[in-house]
């Protein structure tokens, strides 16, 4: 953030204007094979659906469901209890009807992809009310209702294109599950127990991680350590203001309820590369946000992508950086909301396939934003920060130079990252505002103003004006108020990769 005192910018400004075309990957329908199992495949995925805004006292309703559904989110959660209705158990979140929410997905589930809703239930609900579930399932989504076939083996899910147009339920069904319940269930829950006991299951199944209990895997490498840093530090701040109201003699309440087949904290799974591709691979595996995320912030879905997870279920109640990368990673396919798993982690082979990697430029121009016109408001330090999310040899970040006190930063360089693994990561170019300190702390503090973010698999070389969405809402800014101009190119004229095969 720059002086109060700056002259204003006015007129129009842009060094490049030859550069206006819109970003549109490569391939922007359905383009993979969508008959593989489900387990073959990355599902865009939401946490708590039913909630408005944080974990401990917001509304319950449907805009948060509606919103995921419009966004080709493929997975909604409830946690269901007696009426039967959706609240958070535990905190003063107000509840919502189960029919209103089943109402809702049934009127949105297929008005941005055709391939298939799973409803993953939470169940504190008694028999009596799990028949009333049922009933209202049956009703109200009417032939959208995939029922399973009750002599389906099960020795391997069904594909999305078989599920096309279905809405699927997912639980674990307990000891006091109604049968009309149970007849409706096709994802089913286990607790996970280790990576060679699951490899063994005949019957394929679903469980859940918490995030900070991920599978450890040495041939993944250590996890990104400033991501590392940046969940202690969130993490480490809430729990310093949760004490401090404590201090103060206000009701607090826990946010976590964890499901019956999570693996949480102080849990250690370990294992080869091999068996957990060939885990997750067969089975579904689910990664939700730790219960000290009580203002509905997000992990890095990265993290879960990159150990086989088919869902990264994240909160959509709050926009943030995370849910940018997961709609970079789900703008391939068509934006239908599946992506399938490259081919070494639906087949894993003893260890990762060994990539010399390729080089990708991004040669920034320049980038504007709008100062506005009154000379007594701070004007922007503008730099431009590029990011690889990906497999963790490919991460990467790299920044331009800063204007001071200007919405009118001019570039004109290259900047290149080496990716071995473009099927899997994600660029992220962001226009920020330095803060106090800037580069001397690594822009630590800087803000981001707007951002774009895409997928490798399906880059398209050739110049670009990126409009940029709001880093709170990830609506597009005014595209003339807000862009980057970038030419994007791998460094050769052959692709090393061009998705999954």
């Amino acid at each position: 953030m720059g002086n109060v005192f700056s002259c204003f910018e006015s007129g129009h400004w842009d060094p490049h204007p030859q550069v206006t075309a819109v970003y549109t990957p490569a391939k922007t329908d359905v383009y993979q094979d969508m008959k593989q199992p489900l387990s073959h495949y990355f599902v865009s995925s939401g946490h708590n659906s039913y909630l408005t805004g944080n974990q401990l006292t917001s509304a319950s309703g449907t805009a948060t469901i509606i919103a995921c559904l419009q966004q080709s989110c493929r997975v909604i959660e409830l946690d269901v209890y007696n009426g039967p209705e959706c609240k958070h158990g535990g905190t003063l979140t107000k509840a919502i009807s189960f029919k209103e929410c089943i109402e809702a997905i049934a009127e949105y589930a297929f008005k941005s992809s055709p391939y298939p809703v799973i409803i993953t239930m939470e169940n504190h609900a008694n028999t009596e009310n799990q028949g009333k579930m049922a009933e209202i399932l049956r009703v109200v989504l009417g032939d959208l209702l995939f029922i399973p076939d009750p002599n389906d083996p099960m020795d391997a899910w069904k594909s999305p294109e078989e599920l096309k147009h279905k809405v699927v339920c997912r639980t674990s069904l307990k000891a006091n599950a109604h049968e009309e319940f149970k007849k409706l269930i096709y994802i089913k829950n286990s607790k996970f127990t280790s990576l060679a006991d699951m490899i063994k299951k005949d019957k394929v199944v679903s469980s859940s991680f918490e995030e900070m209990s991920l599978p450890k895997v040495k041939e993944l490498g250590a996890d990104d350590e400033d991501e590392e840093k940046e969940t202690k530090r969130e993490m480490e701040k809430l729990t310093a203001q949760q004490a401090k109201a404590k201090a103060a003699g206000e009701a607090t309440n826990s946010a976590d309820e964890t499901p019956e087949d999570a693996v949480v904290g102080g849990e250690m799974v370990t294992g080869s590369m091999q068996e957990l591709y060939t885990y997750t691979g067969k089975h579904l595996m689910r990664v939700y946000p730790a219960g000290w995320r009580i203002t509905s912030g997000n992990y890095n879905p990265m993290t879960a992508w990159i150990r086989g997870a088919s869902f990264a279920a994240l909160n959509w109640q709050v926009w943030d950086k995370p849910l940018w990368c997961n709609a970079g990673k789900f703008l391939d396919n068509g934006r239908c909301g599946y992506v399938l798993k490259p081919d070494w982690m639906r087949s894993p082979p003893t260890e990762l396939p060994a990539r010399l990697g390729r080089k990708l430029l991004v040669h920034v121009y320049s980038a504007h934003m709008h100062q506005g016109k009154n000379v007594s408001v701070f004007k922007d330090d503008l730099f431009v920060k590029m990011e690889v999310y990906g497999m963790p040899t490919d991460r990467e970040s790299k920044y331009t130079h800063t204007v001071n006190n200007s919405g009118r930063l001019h570039v004109d360089k290259a900047f290149d990252f080496v990716v071995r693994f473009p099927e899997m990561a994600v660029l992220c170019v962001q226009l920020m505002d330095e803060d106090a300190g800037g580069a001397k702390t690594n822009h630590a503090d800087a803000d981001t103003l707007g951002y774009f973010t895409m997928p490798l698999s399906t880059l398209k070389p050739g110049d670009y004006k990126l409009q940029l969405c709001h880093p709170d809402s990830g609506k597009l800014l005014p595209a003339d108020q807000a862009w980057i101009k970038v030419n994007l190119k791998w460094a050769d004229d052959n692709p090393m990769y061009a998705g999954p095969q």
